[in-house]
């Protein structure tokens, strides 16, 4: 499973409930908890089974021993709304809908609503929105001019990690001609600290909570739309389906969801989503 590269960022303000969230992703809380959704919605009385990649941080993953990240967190607080212990089962992508299919999990997390069609399944809600975007290095972000796209990127070399999404959109759209190919996202932003570069696409979540390590390095624009990552149920559990969707957009108005996205990438600008996109919660 991969590890994280550095220890977690507290935020110093947040509210009670984004407290609760960010507190880790046991899903339990000091007091009892009241479940508002009971068997057969989920598989076992009083918990919530989360499926989640564990071999992809920020998302999720294993720092010294503990599960952590975003999706975890954000697993924890609505496990908590819902009134229900959480419990996290490892879930490769490919395996989210066999999973929901046959019992394995009760929910599966970054599900991205491109995929709305994945057979016995279905969207929630949404919790975060995510894509590829441009990374440049500066040592003044006074300088930074976050507008950057595919029309304005001209000849300029590109560093991205060789197969990712990223990747095989500016090969596409520019040519390989263009392209500085890297093992990861974090040696290509490496790369840019270190002036072999001057730009850098990948994963927008991914390479935020990566430059938190690299104070020179600011978001530049994104390389194309964004899309939604989404909370997914087994298709005929529609009981669940409403449940999670009113818990997401509950911790949505309460500014739960936003505590953790800050909590994880800092000051990364919201991305913007397709025009035929809806960004709230509620699919």
């Amino acid at each position: 499973m991969a590890r994280f590269n550095r220890p977690l960022l507290i935020m110093s303000l947040v509210s009670a409930a984004a407290l609760f969230a960010l507190s880790g992703c046991s899903g339990a809380s000091e007091s009892k908890l009241e479940p508002t959704v009971t068997p057969p919605a989920i598989k076992k009385a009083g918990v919530l089974r989360v499926g989640a990649d564990l071999s992809f941080p920020p998302f999720a993953g294993v720092d010294d021993g503990k599960q952590t990240g975003l999706d975890l967190d954000v697993a924890g607080a609505l496990a908590g709304k819902l009134g229900l212990e959480l419990v996290v089962v490892d879930v490769e992508p490919s395996k989210a809908a066999t999973a929901l299919a046959d019992g394995t999990v009760d929910v599966v997390f970054s599900i991205p609503f491109s995929e709305a069609g994945l057979n016995n399944a279905s969207l929630a809600g949404s919790y975060l929105t995510n894509g590829p975007a441009f990374f440049i290095a500066t040592e003044s972000t006074a300088s930074v001019d976050a507008s950057l796209t595919l029309d304005t990127l001209g000849s300029q070399k590109v560093g991205a990690q060789e197969g990712s999404s990223a990747y095989w959109t500016l090969a596409s759209e520019l040519g390989t001609g263009t392209l500085k190919p890297y093992a990861t996202l974090r040696d290509a932003i490496t790369a840019a600290d270190e002036g072999d570069v001057q730009i850098v696409a990948g994963d927008a979540i991914v390479a935020a909570y990566i430059i938190r390590d690299f104070p020179n390095i600011h978001f530049a624009g994104q390389l194309v739309p964004a899309v939604p990552l989404g909370v997914a149920v087994a298709a005929d559990n529609t009981a669940l389906g409403n449940k999670v969707r009113d818990a997401l957009d509950g911790l949505a108005a309460d500014g739960v969801l936003d505590a953790i996205r800050n909590k994880w990438v800092g000051a990364l600008p919201e991305l913007k989503l397709g025009e035929s996109v809806d960004a709230s919660a509620t699919p």
